[in-house]
């Protein structure tokens, strides 16, 4: 009930005014444009306007997105099939998406957390947070690959439950251990390779999200095989000799496949030329190694930022620079769209991260540390990444840092005070002489409140995630920063 409970939550919130605003904004002047021309749209019904654009149709058999897998663009496309090239049209695939993001995100908080409760918190923060939901109501990229890498890590979850329970334990009375099973077919295994390989053919950082997979996999088959291998080494290389020819299958072939599969209707439409396919790759590739932050004024002389809403990785946790998608002044007010985290969430991170390797290394949860990889291994390759970024690039672990944000409330929520010896023991009450560990949760307080606060700043902040007119007087009370305007 809880999952069905925030899916209704997340389609409400991601659909309602889904046609606002009424024109192409930032980016979806490339996506929306690609996925009606995928469609069979003509230059007129597509806009295809400018006489580059019509020489990529002829050559790309797309526009300047032709440097992004199509995948993302094909389910975008879905939408112009279904309802017309207009704003619905063009958006609705993504509303859908990010919907769909926030059940899975659910489903997985659910088998992590095993609570209806925190199922519940888990979907409704991830269904109220402002950057999911703003890139849910736009024909971009992102929320399709924040789908397909969820959807990934909830069946990795899926495979280390259904291993787990072809795993014998060892006899209770240590008269020997038994064999530990490696079978070549891992049916959650192999689907969560499918949908990595779905968010590869999205966008070429969904391979962050497939490394994460293959080191977590590595990590939970170590663990699985300690006791038996007797040492943490010998597990590890037990867990390699064993199982390097399944993840190779799952993680580096089913995902290649996938990406191949996504170019099969592009390969149609130019008679099956390969070449031109290496050539379209080779030429992708490039285009993303040359691209730079700065470029030289002509009229000044001076390296200048090519787009004005760049941010450095180390700053998207802090949300220094925030991307404005579109913006119009109506006199004293206006509308506009800024793609930007819930500040709580954000925030939050800063201290829930830490908490999740300290919950790792002190209680051996493999939740914790399967959260932490799961953002780590998706976040810190950017920091050594020349090329311009954007806030939004933390859209395929926005649901992690969620989940995260929701294991230190479930902790705080849950934590007694507890007195203790010098020694670690846990002190007698001297009254009653039982352990001296409080019956009230003091911390339960700062954990509803956080909670709270996530929703309330997203109602706070709903007028410019959705296009909603205020005045420039609310507008500078919601957007708090200088460089959040």
């Amino acid at each position: 009930m809880a999952i069905l409970v925030v899916t209704a939550i997340a389609a409400g919130v991601r659909m309602w005014g889904l046609s606002r605003p009424p024109e192409l904004v930032f980016d979806e002047n490339y996506y929306a444009v690609a996925a009606c021309i995928y469609v069979g749209g003509s230059d007129e019904r597509c806009r295809v306007d400018e006489p580059n654009e019509r020489l990529f149709r002829e050559q790309q058999w797309d526009v300047g997105s032709y440097v992004h897998p199509p995948l993302g663009k094909w389910t975008i496309a879905l939408g112009i099939k279904a309802f017309g090239m207009d704003p619905f049209g063009w958006r609705i695939g993504s509303a859908i998406a990010g919907t769909l993001a926030v059940t899975a995100a659910a489903m997985l908080a659910q088998l992590l957390f095993g609570s209806v409760l925190w199922t519940f918190v888990a979907g409704l923060l991830l269904a109220t947070e402002h950057l999911s939901v703003v890139l849910s109501r736009l024909a971009l990229l992102d929320v399709h690959l924040e789908l397909w890498v969820v959807a990934g890590f909830l069946f990795l979850v899926l495979d280390r439950r259904w291993i787990d329970r072809r795993t014998p334990r060892d006899p209770p009375d240590g008269s020997g251990r038994r064999p530990i099973p490696s079978p070549l077919w891992r049916p959650w295994r192999y689907a969560a390779g499918v949908a990595l390989g779905a968010a590869f053919a999205v966008k070429w950082s969904g391979a962050l999200a497939i490394v994460a997979a293959l080191v977590i996999s590595i990590a939970w088959e170590t663990t699985r095989r300690r006791r038996a291998a007797g040492g943490r080494r010998a597990a590890f290389a037990a867990a390699l000799t064993r199982e390097s020819f399944g993840l190779l299958l799952a993680f580096m072939v089913l995902p290649a496949a996938v990406y191949v599969a996504a170019f099969l209707p592009w390969l149609n439409h130019f008679g099956w030329d390969v070449g031109r396919l290496i050539d379209t790759q080779v030429g992708a590739a490039k285009f993303h190694l040359d691209l730079r932050s700065a470029a030289l004024d002509p009229d000044t002389g001076l390296m200048t930022p090519t787009h004005s809403a760049y941010s450095r990785p180390w700053t998207w946790l802090l949300m220094t620079r925030p991307v404005q998608i579109a913006s119009t002044d109506v006199g004293a007010a206006g509308r506009g769209i800024v793609a930007i985290g819930n500040p709580v969430i954000f925030w939050g991170s800063v201290w829930a991260l830490p908490y999740l390797a300290f919950a790792w290394r002190r209680k051996r949860d493999w939740v914790a540390g399967f959260l932490l990889l799961a953002v780590l291994v998706q976040y810190v390759p950017w920091l050594v990444v020349a090329r311009p970024q954007f806030l939004f690039y933390v859209a395929p672990f926005t649901p992690f840092l969620v989940l995260g944000f929701t294991y230190l409330c479930r902790d705080l929520a849950g934590a007694r005070l507890i007195l203790r010896e010098p020694d670690g023991r846990v002190s007698a009450d001297p009254g009653t002489g039982r352990p001296a560990v409080s019956t009230t949760h003091p911390y339960r307080p700062i954990a509803v409140t956080a909670i709270l606060a996530s929703v309330a700043v997203f109602v706070w902040f709903f007028p410019v995630l959705t296009w909603i007119t205020i005045t420039d007087a609310r507008e500078r009370l919601i957007l708090w920063f200088p460089g959040w305007r």
